[in-house]
């Protein structure tokens, strides 16, 4: 099965409770527009129906402020989940919908978590279709990143040092933007972080630098791309799709969400669910290499940019 491709996506309806106990919303304290918030998370369920996939919408729980945020609650590559512990308390309850679909809707090969001390937030993995890096220091640890290289061992999975990146997981500030294209957040703690990454990859890839960490949140899906509107992304960073990205696209609104750290992949969990499990492969050619800045190993075997 070809890496991105997918047949089922869980999202979670937005509860009211969003509004002003939400974890983000300690850095937005007026609270969001909670029926702004649903209209951005119906315009992607719509979205991401029109992509030939199969909607799993899970009710709300005023209970779990953030459950719409689905991400964060598992890490899912194949026919295998493996049920996150949220590195923030307030969350660590919303896995338990989570697990249930996974198992009885799903029929998945679950995981648990066997270290007591292990924190692992989903945001903070990054599948790349090869190859997973894990973003360790602020919501998830080292013991995180362990359970998930135990989970698959048929991929290399890398721990990088997130601690002193501003952004608060992994994927707010990298992203696959296709077949081995990474979107790359500006700012340099996030190029000490793509230098660690550079260090320990076992795979090149090319790098899209955008200019706003709004522009690097994006999902690529069963060969579309689903990222924000121009006016959110900035006109460079749209044009710079408009240039590189040759599938094709669907931009979302986020304006809302956004106030509270909501991003487009924190809202969807991406399933390939297989009757006869085989190990998903990227099935990136040499012929679609080009129109980056290309990620390589250099003579010394350090990956480079061009």
């Amino acid at each position: 099965m070809a890496a991105f491709h997918y047949n089922y996506a869980v999202i979670c309806r937005v509860p009211q409770s969003i509004s002003n106990r939400s974890v983000g919303s300690d850095n937005y304290p007026r609270g969001v527009d909670v029926d702004k918030a649903r209209q951005e998370y119906e315009t992607l369920r719509e979205v991401l129906k029109s992509l030939d996939l199969n909607i799993i919408e899970m009710v709300e729980d005023d209970n779990y402020p953030d459950c719409c945020f689905v991400d964060d609650t598992t890490v899912v590559i194949g026919n295998t989940a493996l049920i996150a512990r949220p590195g923030h308390i307030s969350r660590q309850g919303e896995v338990g919908e989570i697990r249930k679909v996974l198992v009885s809707d799903l029929l998945m090969n679950v995981v648990e978590i066997k270290n007591p001390k292990a924190l692992l937030d989903g945001g903070d993995v990054l599948f790349t279709g090869k190859e997973i890096f894990v973003g360790v220091g602020k919501r998830t640890n080292e013991a995180g990143a362990q359970a998930v290289a135990e989970t698959f061992p048929e991929y290399a999975v890398s721990m990088v040092n997130f601690e002193k990146c501003e952004a608060l997981h992994l994927k707010d500030v990298f992203n696959m933007a296709g077949r081995s294209v990474m979107a790359v957040a500006p700012g340099p703690d996030v190029q000490t972080v793509l230098r660690q990454m550079q260090d320990v990859a076992s795979y090149p890839y090319q790098v899209m630098q955008m200019d706003t960490r709004m522009a690097t949140d994006m999902l690529f899906v069963n060969g579309h791309l689903i990222h924000h509107v121009r006016n959110e992304m900035g006109d460079k960073s749209y044009g710079i799709l408009d240039e590189k990205i040759l599938w094709p696209r669907h931009h979302i609104q986020m304006t809302e969400l956004a106030k509270i750290g909501g991003t487009i992949n924190s809202l969807v969990i991406l399933i390939t669910r297989t009757r006869n499990p085989k190990r998903i492969i990227s099935n990136i050619q040499d012929e679609d290499l080009g129109y980056f800045t290309m990620w390589k190993r250099g003579p010394d075997s350090v990956p480079i940019l061009n």
